[in-house]
């Protein structure tokens, strides 16, 4: 009933456009809450794309491109990484470095391109203030004129988070995130895959019943 409805405080949702809408009718006293997993998500996606992008361009040259290309193709979760878990202590080997830290394969391969120098610097600034709850600094982030260098992947993310900035503060205040949920959608896919599909749609939602030990 609407008057059940009027006592739901929050709601978590991504950022499908649509959701938002709906919840502001469906609860109207509820404050909605962006998942902070997939703001980290959108611009881990955006940073990644962009390396592609260079990863690209230089697989079209010859010589010391091709070993940078090479470079960037296998050490992609490298730039995608958190800087505060990058070690710059640890040596190891790194095929196609040789003896290096995590922080010293990164410093390299950013070095290749201006372009990805500074689209990795906006994609730790912006993790950094995610990480702290540092809305501020944020939305400092996302009010700066963006730098000519940054790319179309990380300029769409810039949009969508500032069409969504009070929902994203609310994730800085609220403890509440989706994971459980996530969780729950996550096996569901699993069981359908290592199950190759159901032609039974109620085959498949008693398996799914049967999984989580509920009742049909």
């Amino acid at each position: 009933s609407l008057l059940d409805r009027k006592c739901v405080k929050t709601v978590t949702i991504d950022m499908n456009a649509g959701y938002a809408t709906v919840i502001e009718e469906l609860f109207p006293n509820a404050e909605i809450i962006i998942d902070r997993f997939h703001l980290v998500q959108l611009i881990n996606r955006s940073m990644n794309k962009c390396r592609i992008q260079v990863m690209n361009q230089l697989s079209k040259s010859d010589g010391e491109d091709q070993k940078k290309y090479r470079r960037l193709k296998r050490f992609w979760k490298l730039l995608l990484k958190n800087a505060t878990d990058v070690s710059s202590t640890d040596y190891k080997y790194y095929s196609l470095f040789g003896q290096r830290t995590e922080a010293g394969v990164i410093e390299e391969i950013l070095t290749y391109s201006p372009v990805l120098k500074e689209n990795y610097d906006l994609y730790q600034s912006l993790l950094k203030a995610m990480a702290t709850k540092d809305f501020e600094a944020l939305k400092s982030h996302l009010d700066k004129p963006v730098n000519p260098l940054i790319s179309n992947y990380m300029r769409t993310s810039l949009k969508t988070l500032r069409k969504h900035i009070p929902y994203i503060q609310n994730s800085f205040i609220y403890p509440y995130n989706n994971g459980r949920i996530e969780g729950i959608n996550n096996k569901i896919k699993v069981l359908n895959r290592v199950s190759y599909g159901y032609r039974s749609f109620q085959n498949y939602k008693k398996r799914i019943l049967l999984h989580f030990k509920l009742r049909p």
